[in-house]
């Protein structure tokens, strides 16, 4: 893992704003649900501005779901926007699952290069998640997170054409091209209690690539993992599992066009089907980022620039 000086990018940019501006808040639930049973939940904040953009994701697990994987973890990203998309300069990351604490800290320059990277995970996740080394010019951002930023961002028709689109993320030590193609003509959505969000949205498949940062696996796990693909043959030749369909999406059009939000998805895991619902949207003005306090940002993050070197 890299270690390198902290920096923010964006903050100092910010110092340089002409005038005050505001933006969208975006407060969304998603709710998963496995054979019609909640399992998971994910809350999501966004705030965008033409310049900036904050993201918070927590998603925890509900219902019988705890019994087999409890957990929590929750995500926040700021960066800028330009002519590009997303630049991020903070990524966090922390949560627990089945009994670990674990935490992720990745600073960018500004340019979106990575600075630093911070990991505290359990000593055994590390053995047993070990990835080849990923090029330095690969280990740039958007990172996960703020690739949702530039997903909801992205004008409607660039994802209806045929091509579709791909779009590479960088996670820390894997890097992964996302492709993701909608059909050019909406279809109707079918009114669900778990959603009020139906009528007519645009169909969406997509799947990922591993660029770099390939597993690297022990004998162990390699047995395991041939043991695993032959049980799983055996039972699929008995009909005991669901045939696995690829992943897909529904998304409508919010703000005037101004953002594509995912409503519905379907993805089959091992145990079976999970659709996605998108059960509440809120959207509001967000408060206004003057110059000044701007400027005190930037004074706070020189003030932690400071601490941490003295370390």
């Amino acid at each position: 893992m890299q270690n390198r000086l902290f920096h923010l990018g964006l903050l100092v940019a910010l110092s340089y704003a002409p005038a005050a501006f505001a933006g969208e808040k975006m407060d969304a639930t998603y709710k998963f649900y496995w054979k019609g049973i909640l399992v998971s939940q994910a809350d999501t904040s966004a705030t965008l501005s033409p310049e900036n953009y904050d993201l918070e994701i927590d998603f925890r697990m509900r219902g019988i779901a705890k019994l087999f994987a409890n957990g929590r973890s929750s995500v926040r990203v700021k960066g800028r926007l330009d002519d590009t998309g997303p630049v991020p300069a903070l990524y966090e990351t922390d949560g627990r699952w089945d009994g670990d604490d674990y935490a992720q800290t990745m600073t960018f320059d500004s340019d979106g290069a990575l600075v630093e990277q911070k990991l505290d995970w359990p000593e055994k996740w590390l053995e047993e998640s070990k990835r080849e080394p990923v090029p330095d010019d690969m280990q740039v951002g958007p990172d996960p997170a703020s690739l949702v930023v530039k997903l909801i961002s992205m004008p409607l028709e660039n994802v209806t054409s045929n091509e579709g689109v791909v779009v590479r993320s960088f996670d820390g030590d894997s890097v992964f091209d996302w492709g993701i193609t909608c059909l050019p003509d909406p279809v109707e959505l079918d009114e669900s209690g778990k959603s009020p969000f139906s009528g007519e949205a645009y169909e969406c498949g997509f799947d990922g690539e591993l660029v770099a940062g390939k597993r690297i696996l022990t004998e162990k796990q390699k047995k395991k993992a041939e043991k695993r693909r032959k049980k799983e043959e055996k039972r699929r030749a008995k009909g005991k599992v669901e045939e696995e369909k690829p992943p897909k999406m529904w998304v409508q059009s919010f703000m005037d066009g101004a953002y594509i939000l995912p409503v519905r998805a379907e993805v089959s895991t091992g145990m079976g089907r999970v659709v996605m619902y998108l059960s509440s949207l809120d959207v509001s003005e967000s408060m206004p980022v003057t110059v000044e306090r701007a400027n005190a940002l930037t004074v706070d993050t020189a003030e932690i620039m400071d601490a941490d070197s003295s370390r």
